[in-house]
């Protein structure tokens, strides 16, 4: 074992709190003097609603990723929630699948990303289901909700989000927007899912039936799909799917049923980068429906710090090298 060298070593004490950062929007992270390791939660934004007004059909678009980039680390990124579809567009437009997929409507529902999200619901056209029924879309931590024929015709529910305690107290946030639909009279809409998802909305007679509610600011939310009456055939409206849901704090888990990622090692008093992605643009609607998707968020946590520092020291064969170097100072 090398000896050490030197005056006699003070020692102290060093306590740094835990130091929790919440980024709405794009920002720049520095790390405090001691931290080497950050937990986060990473969600994208959420996808928009699909559906049709004034005869227009419209597949929602996916919500934009979100990041944590900086030295030494690897960028962890969440991918933007799914585009719910509607019921035409040959071939499929491929706005679907995102960190969660959007319900669906004429074409397959959207996949989810793994580790990120679920999945959306199925949705069916009327020579299928005897009348045009949607998907809700996905979650962070469950599918969306197929339509259903039984008792009556339903558009899905959305997809229920995931709880994270990173702040200190549970907030769920990644719930999947309803579906919605609408031939001949309005058919119950899908409501959004726990954690931001919009509702999905309807009209009757020009006017609103069920409004269509976007997904929620920074929860990552899907926006609700919405459908008017001007089109006799083919009025689907899928749900957003929610924004990927990425988590590392330990106990706690990652959308689409994965576990808590590692915990990021990084460096003290160095600046890290954080996007936060926008909400997918959803089909236009009448007032007061909209069906964008909610905004995403990423949320850091610097755990509190207890160390002992001491005085630095010389070890002899360091000492040597320098001496024979001619380099002692």
């Amino acid at each position: 074992m090398p000896r050490l060298i030197g005056a006699v070593q003070s020692v102290t004490a060093v306590s740094q709190d835990a130091v929790i950062t919440t980024f709405n929007s794009s920002g720049a992270l520095t790390t405090a003097q001691y931290t080497t390791q950050l937990q986060y939660l990473i969600i994208a934004g959420g996808g928009g609603g699909g559906g049709t007004n004034a005869g227009t059909m419209t597949v929602g678009t996916r919500g934009s990723a979100s990041s944590i980039a900086g030295t030494p680390i690897t960028t962890i990124t969440s991918t933007g929630g799914g585009g719910g579809d509607t019921g035409t567009f040959t071939p499929n437009p491929g706005n679907q699948p995102g960190g969660s997929g959007g319900g669906g409507g004429r074409h397959l529902v959207g996949a989810g990303t793994s580790n990120q999200g679920f999945p959306g619901g199925d949705g069916a056209r009327a020579a299928t289901a005897g009348t045009d029924v949607a998907g809700g879309g996905g979650g962070a931590g469950a599918a969306g909700g197929d339509f259903a024929t039984s008792p009556a015709a339903k558009s899905g529910n959305g997809g229920a989000g995931v709880a994270s305690s990173i702040t200190g107290s549970a907030v769920t946030r990644g719930g999947g927007g309803g579906g919605g639909s609408y031939y001949f009279g309005i058919v119950a809409t899908g409501t959004g899912g726990p954690g931001g998802g919009g509702t999905g909305g309807s009209t009757q007679g020009g006017g609103p039936g069920t409004v269509a509610t976007v997904g929620s600011a920074n929860t990552g939310g899907g926006g609700g799909g919405f459908c008017e009456d001007s089109n006799p055939n083919q009025n689907f409206g899928g749900g957003g799917g929610a924004g990927g849901y990425r988590c590392s704090v330990p106990g706690e888990s990652s959308g689409g049923g994965g576990s808590a990622e590692s915990t990021l090692t990084v460096v003290g008093s160095t600046p890290y980068t954080i996007t936060v992605g926008g909400g997918g643009a959803g089909t236009p609607t009448i007032s007061p429906s909209a069906t964008t998707g909610g905004s995403g968020v990423v949320i850091t946590k610097q755990p509190a710090v207890n160390i002992t520092l001491a005085s630095s020291v010389w070890d002899i064969r360091t000492v040597f090298r320098q001496i024979k170097a001619d380099d002692w100072v």
